[in-house]
C-alpha cells in the first residue's frame, strides 16, 4: 500500500515541466497586469492591505478599485499556481534536490512580492517601493526560467558549448541589462504615471534620466552585437546564434518604441507594451544565456526530441 500510494503521488519530469512553464508564464503575466494598475490610475484603488477598502476584500463596482482588485486575484491564483509546482518538485519522481531549491526560491520570492505589495500601498505607492516591486518580479522570472531550463536535464554538471570569452561577455551583457531596467524604473518613478494622482515622484529631472536609460540601452545593444559577432567567429551552436538574434530584434523593437513613446508624450497604452517588452527582453536575455551550457544527458528519453539542446550537442 505504500508503494502504491507513493506512486499515485509521484509526478512525471514531463509534467513537472508543463507545471512549471504555466508557473513561469503566469508569473511574467503578473508583471503586465501590475503595469496596467500603474497606468490607469488605479495603484490605490484598493487603499487598504490585505483588505480593499476597510473591512471589505471585494472591491466596489468602479473603475479603478476593480483594476487594483483584479490585479491582486490574478496574483493569488498565480501564487496558487506557484504553490503547486513547489509541491509537484517535491512529488517528481526521480526527486531533484537542485530543482526542489529553486522551486522554494519561487515562493519565497512570490511571498516577499505580496509583503513588499502591501508596503507599496500603505505607503501611497513611493516609487522606490514601486521600483522594488517591479525589480523582484523580474528575479522570480529569472529563477523560475532556470528551473524551466533544468527540469529537462539532468542534474550532472553543464558543459559550456562556447568559449569562456562568450560566457564572460553573456554575464556582462546580463548585468548591463539589469542596470537598463533600473534605470527604466528611474524614468518611470520622475515621470507622469504614478498610479494615484497623491503618489509622490523622484526628482530627477525626467530628461536628463532618459537619456541616461537610452545611453544604457545603446551600450547593451553594442555588447549584443559583439556577442554575435563573437558566436559567429566561433561558430558557435546555430541555436545558440538564433537566440541571440532574436534577442537583438526584441532589443531593438523595445529601443524603438522606447524613442517612440517618449516624443510622443508618453502615452499610456505604450508605456504598457514598453514594460511587457522589458519583461520579454529579460525573459530573452536568461534563456540566450542559458543556451551556452548543456548537460550531457536528459533524464527521459522521451524528452530528447521536444528539447533544443539535442540541437546543440549535435552542433557541437
Amino acid at each position: 500500500m505504500p508503494l502504491l500510494r507513493s506512486q499515485k503521488l509521484s509526478i512525471s519530469p514531463e509534467a513537472f515541466r508543463k507545471l512549471v512553464l504555466f508557473a513561469l508564464i503566469g508569473l511574467s503575466v503578473i508583471i503586465v497586469t501590475g503595469g496596467a494598475v500603474r497606468l490607469t490610475g488605479s495603484g490605490l484603488g484598493c487603499p487598504d492591505w490585505p483588505t480593499c477598502q476597510g473591512q471589505q476584500f471585494v472591491a466596489q463596482v468602479s473603475f479603478h478599485p476593480m483594476v487594483e482588485f483584479i490585479n491582486r486575484v490574478i496574483t493569488i491564483l498565480m501564487t496558487v499556481a506557484v504553490i503547486i509546482a513547489v509541491a509537484a518538485s517535491f512529488l517528481r519522481k526521480p526527486f531533484r534536490k537542485d530543482l526542489a531549491w529553486l522551486s522554494v526560491g519561487m515562493i519565497i520570492g512570490l511571498i516577499a512580492q505580496i509583503i513588499l505589495g502591501g508596503i507599496t500601498v500603505i505607503e501611497k505607492l513611493a516609487p522606490p517601493y514601486v521600483m522594488a516591486h517591479f525589480l523582484l518580479s523580474l528575479t522570480i522570472v529569472l529563477d523560475a526560467l532556470v528551473l524551466y531550463k533544468r527540469s529537462i536535464t539532468s542534474a550532472k554538471k553543464p558543459v559550456p558549448t562556447v568559449s569562456r570569452e562568450t560566457i564572460w561577455l553573456g554575464r556582462l551583457m546580463i548585468v548591463v541589462l539589469a542596470a537598463v531596467l533600473m534605470i527604466g524604473t528611474a524614468v518611470t518613478g520622475s515621470g507622469p504615471h504614478s498610479g494615484s494622482p497623491i503618489s509622490p515622484r523622484l526628482g530627477f529631472p525626467l530628461r536628463a534620466v532618459a537619456q541616461l536609460h537610452a545611453d544604457a540601452v545603446l551600450l547593451l545593444v553594442g555588447l549584443t552585437l559583439a556577442s554575435l559577432f563573437l558566436l559567429s567567429a566561433i561558430r558557435a551552436p546555430e541555436k545558440v546564434q538564433q537566440r541571440g538574434r532574436t534577442l537583438l530584434w526584441a532589443m531593438a523593437g523595445q529601443a524603438a518604441l522606447g524613442y517612440i513613446q517618449y516624443f510622443s508624450k508618453l502615452p499610456v497604452i505604450l508605456v504598457g507594451f514598453h514594460i511587457a517588452g522589458a519583461t520579454l527582453v529579460w525573459i530573452l536575455m536568461i534563456w540566450h544565456y542559458l543556451g551556452f551550457f548543456v548537460r550531457p544527458a536528459v533524464e527521459s528519453p522521451s524528452l530528447v526530441a521536444g528539447d533544443d539542446m539535442k540541437s546543440n550537442l549535435a552542433s557541437t
